[in-house]
């Protein structure tokens, strides 16, 4: 159940990818894998990273197995505070 009282849309236990984007630099992708890291195991076999066509951007993209929605939104939460990260999907 969600706070709200309704059931919640996702299914617990589950895999998620969480996908960053943001400047291309070395250090980005490092804190990108640690702020997900700090929260759930992060296997580098599930963690892609693609550099845009320009070059001026990369997206970091993990999966993992997150057990409920409060590690969701923890997730999401340590990935807001990662230095250069610009969008969140």
């Amino acid at each position: 159940m969600t706070a709200t009282g309704r059931k919640d849309p996702i299914d617990f236990p589950s895999d998620h990818v969480f996908k960053a984007v943001g400047d291309n630099r070395q250090e980005f992708i490092r804190s990108v894998h640690r702020a997900v890291s700090a929260i759930v195991p992060v296997s580098l076999d599930m963690m892609k990273s693609r550099e845009s066509a320009g070059g001026k951007y990369v997206s970091v993209s993990i999966v993992v197995r997150i057990a409920n929605r409060q590690q969701l939104e923890s997730i999401y939460k340590s990935l807001q505070q990662v230095d250069g990260v610009r969008y969140l999907l």
